[in-house]
């Protein structure tokens, strides 16, 4: 009996020890996952209204711009303009030698005179049958002739001075006085900077929220100012390669603030959608055949193929993959292998 007793105390003992030593490691091992799990952040899913803003690259335009080049060859006798300066349209800015085709001129108005008191004669003398019809038509042809001389000249000499054919800046000048140019010199350009045009292209999917009279905003490296533009036309046909449509507006530009060739910022507010399923941008990251974003279940990290819409930078619209309210790693997820323990810390 004796003996009995001493083999279930042995054997009550030996199993409380086994079991108690089984506990220990379950414990020991769920210490060892909760300690090498991986510190991340993350945030529950949400649906939400998300704004469809768009930026958009565009370049700065002069209202209007030219070269200014002679119509003639000559040697250039005066400039009458500034660089930089503004002018006006119909202001002479430069002259160029002349004095040939003024003493021309000068004799053949000489010409014109003598032959008008001719032709005077011939019709007297006409009248009386004094000369021929023949006789009276040659002198009336001869006049006719210098006349259209004249005009020629006259024509030739105007063409002596470059006239701005709109108000507006010139640019630095590429001549100086004395120097012979012609007709495929450049002796300055003229741009009109008051109002600026903005020129950019847009998808063409987005072109019936672009309509003419819409108003856009954009902003310039050189400024901190946020500047309003109008869209007054669009091109007449979509590039076939980039499926996209230049745009063009008009800005005010008194202050004198903006100049061609900037880069423009254009951010474009279109029509909000209704509520959709958002995440951060961060959070998505390129697989071989799409996008993927890790899912957290039971402490264990999951990447989850996902098919992406609209995005605007900082949040991407999620159409498919993941549903509200799961738990998404927004950080290392370089390092995050599947089936990782992870710790999540959700942040905004």
């Amino acid at each position: 009996m004796m003996l009995k007793r001493i083999s279930y105390f042995v054997l009550s003992a030996g199993l409380l020890l086994f079991f108690g030593c089984k506990e220990k490691a379950k414990t020991g091992i769920q210490t060892m996952q909760a300690r090498s799990a991986m510190e991340v952040n993350g945030m529950i899913a949400n649906t939400s209204v998300l704004d469809q803003a768009y930026s958009y690259t565009g370049t700065l335009l002069a209202n209007e711009e030219v070269e200014l080049r002679p119509e003639i060859s000559a040697k250039v006798t005066g400039i009458n303009f500034k660089e930089g300066s503004t002018v006006r349209k119909g202001d002479k800015l430069v002259k160029m030698f002349d004095a040939d085709l003024q003493a021309q001129l000068k004799k053949n108005q000489l010409q014109i005179e003598l032959a008008e008191k001719e032709l005077l004669r011939k019709k007297e003398l006409f009248l009386i049958k004094g000369i021929s019809q023949e006789e009276f038509d040659v002198s009336e042809n001869k006049l006719n002739t210098l006349k259209a001389e004249r005009d020629l000249l006259v024509a030739q000499i105007s063409k002596t001075e470059l006239i701005a054919p709109f108000s507006g800046i010139v640019g630095l000048r590429k001549v100086s006085e004395g120097a012979f140019v012609s007709n495929s010199t450049v002796i300055t350009t003229l741009q009109q900077l008051d109002p600026i045009k903005v020129e950019f292209a847009v998808p063409e999917k987005f072109l019936s929220e672009l309509a003419v009279g819409k108003d856009i905003n954009f902003s310039v490296e050189s400024s901190e100012d946020v500047f309003n533009a109008k869209i007054y036309a669009t091109e007449s046909k979509i590039d076939a390669e980039t499926r996209s449509i230049k745009i063009r507006a008009i800005c005010p530009n008194s202050s004198m603030k903006l100049f061609p060739g900037h880069f423009a910022s254009i951010k474009l507010n279109y029509t909000p959608q209704k509520e959709t399923l958002v995440i951060p941008a961060r959070a998505v990251f390129p697989v071989l055949k799409g996008e993927q974003v890790f899912v957290v279940k039971d402490g264990k990290a999951s990447p989850i193929d996902i098919k992406t819409g609209f995005r605007d930078g900082m949040q991407v619209e999620v159409l498919q993959g993941i549903v509200a309210g799961d738990t998404i790693v927004t950080s290392g997820l370089l390092q995050i292998k599947e089936g990782m323990p992870v710790k999540v810390k959700l942040v905004q």
